[in-house]
């Protein structure tokens, strides 16, 4: 019996120190991602209408300009975060109102156009501009694998399937995972999200492998039926 209780209370440990280790990465992740965070009132992108261009919002950039539109950061609504965007221009075509691209939504500049992560639900968009207002339009498989060149694409519907099995190579070793299954896929992370075997890239949904790892896709709470966790064996 003795041994019974002690081999309990070792697995009981290991467990819990996974799990503080997975909290401690989350915490640092999410503090090295709020310090990125834009600050309310600066001036992000910068948009020309003639050219159909997007660019960093420079100090020379008139904001009473007609020709284009500086998206400056907004308080955020409800629980979102910098998703918010109020526009200075002087075109009397375009109305004076927010911009909200998506909840959490992190924005970032390739060539001369606006993307937009959602990280919440591990989707690209790109940033339109229809003559009125800015709409996000939601990128094709094709589209995303241009913008993060050498990445696989792996897509949650393969995950439901079952644990999805992958040879290691260390010319293919880079992923992009994305959610086709719909709003249901909602908080999840990768895990391990710090480790020798894998390192998470410059968003959420990227990572690097490094050697052979099991991965698992999953909420904090764990796999439970309402959301279950996902698994890809590097091997």
């Amino acid at each position: 019996m003795k041994k019974r209780y002690i081999l309990g209370a070792f697995v009981g440990i290991i467990l819990i120190l996974f799990f503080v280790r997975v909290l401690y990465s989350l915490d640092r992740n999410e503090t090295k991602r709020n310090s990125m965070i834009p600050r309310i009132g600066q001036k992000m992108w910068t948009y020309n209408m003639n050219k159909y261009e997007w660019r960093n919002y420079s100090e020379n950039d008139s904001e009473t300009s007609k020709e284009e539109i500086v998206l400056q950061v907004r308080i955020p609504e409800g629980k979102g975060d910098y998703d918010g965007y109020y526009l200075l221009t002087d075109n009397a075509q375009v109305p004076k109102e927010n911009v909200w691209i998506g909840e959490a939504s992190q924005e970032f500049l390739r060539g001369k156009k606006l993307y937009s992560y959602f990280p919440r639900h591990y989707e690209y968009f790109e940033v339109i501009f229809n003559g009125v207002k800015f709409v996000p339009k939601k990128l094709q498989d094709d589209e995303i694998l241009s913008l993060f060149k050498g990445h696989k694409l792996i897509k949650v519907s393969e995950l439901v399937k079952g644990p999805l099995e992958i040879p290691f190579s260390k010319k293919e070793n880079k992923f992009v995972l994305i959610n086709d299954i719909g709003d249901d896929f909602y908080k999840y992370y990768i895990v391990p999200n710090d480790s020798k075997q894998l390192q998470i890239g410059e968003f959420s949904n990227l990572f690097t492998v490094t050697d052979k790892v099991n991965i698992k896709i999953q909420r904090l709470e764990g796999c439970t039926k309402a959301y279950p966790c996902y698994e890809i064996n590097i091997k």
